[in-house]
């Protein structure tokens, strides 16, 4: 069932700019083991110096670490992100949530690159001009760039850092083990307490889990197969089937969406699913953000 699902409602403007960049092009990247060439003045290095404070030449939007997002890079940006809005028909678009939405992942953006290039990670021009070219192969890039309002000078500075970004989140990614604890389950849901009490009265007086299941969801009798720890939506739910002997039910669980009874069938070591392990991915990656923003130096300077 969805509604016990991880979901995370969180809109990532960049990730629009990942999925084009890296949809045809999805190679690791390598850390070579050459010296970084030092960046001409009209790329950004993503590497500020603690001795040396990166010098602030032009208006900054966000100072992170010492290292200046450019104001005019995050206002173009915002107009980006209000033009995909638009194009998607979500409605009306509160432009002061755009830039708080926008500003927000370029700070998280340029924590990810400052991690990946501490770590050693190399991104050389090489590199970059390997991935515009397959880009240029998948896409009529100057039609895009067009489109999204993009210089060649812009387009290679968004794709070194989104290329420092990813591979960071792929590192980030790869802490999430392949084989852990799982619980096999199913649910008698309900919308109001008192269907909810007739349900577990039924149960305690014998009646048949999955028959009650499927009077209670009949498309697909409650069934919500095996799940991680991390993977349900509700807490409430989570914790109480993973201390949950095998073959019984939870009490009720009153939850945002209804009431619940959880049966657990099975618990064992299981290999992620995909579904499974992009969801846990994706929370170590907003942990992940949450740790590295608690010890950083950020300063916003617009509103």
């Amino acid at each position: 069932m969805r509604a016990l699902k991880t979901f995370i409602p969180k809109p990532v403007f960049w990730l629009l700019f990942v999925t084009l960049l890296f949809s045809s092009c999805s190679q690791p990247i390598e850390t070579p083991s050459v010296v970084e060439e030092t960046p001409s003045p009209s790329q950004p290095t993503f590497t500020p110096s603690p001795e040396e404070p990166t010098a602030t030449t032009q208006p900054a939007a966000a100072i992170v670490n010492g290292e200046v997002i450019p104001l005019t890079w995050f206002e173009r940006e915002v107009e980006r992100y209000l033009i995909a809005q638009s194009a998607a028909e979500t409605g009306d678009i509160d432009e002061e949530a755009a830039r708080e939405i926008v500003l927000n992942d370029l700070i998280d953006q340029f924590l990810l690159a400052q991690a990946a290039q501490e770590a050693g990670t190399v991104i050389s021009d090489e590199d970059v001009r390997e991935r515009m070219d397959a880009l240029g192969a998948a896409v009529d890039l100057d039609a895009w760039m067009m489109t999204w309002a993009y210089t060649l000078e812009e387009l290679v500075e968004s794709l070194r850092l989104q290329m420092l970004v990813a591979h960071q989140r792929d590192q980030i990614a790869e802490t999430v083990p392949d084989v852990v604890e799982q619980v096999e389950l199913r649910q008698v849901f309900a919308f109001t307490e008192a269907g909810a009490n007739r349900a577990l009265l039924n149960l305690n007086s014998g009646g048949d889990f999955e028959d009650q299941a499927y009077e209670y969801s009949p498309d697909s009798g409650g069934y919500l197969g095996w799940v991680p720890r991390g993977y349900l939506l509700i807490p409430a739910v989570e914790e109480a089937v993973f201390n949950q002997p095998v073959g019984t039910y939870t009490e009720i669980i009153e939850s945002e969406i209804g009431y619940h009874i959880v049966l657990v069938i099975n618990r064992e070591e299981r290999r992620l699913t995909l579904d499974a392990r992009l969801t846990l991915a994706r929370q170590a990656l907003n942990a992940w953000l949450a740790d590295r923003r608690a010890i950083s130096t950020i300063e916003v300077l617009v509103e």
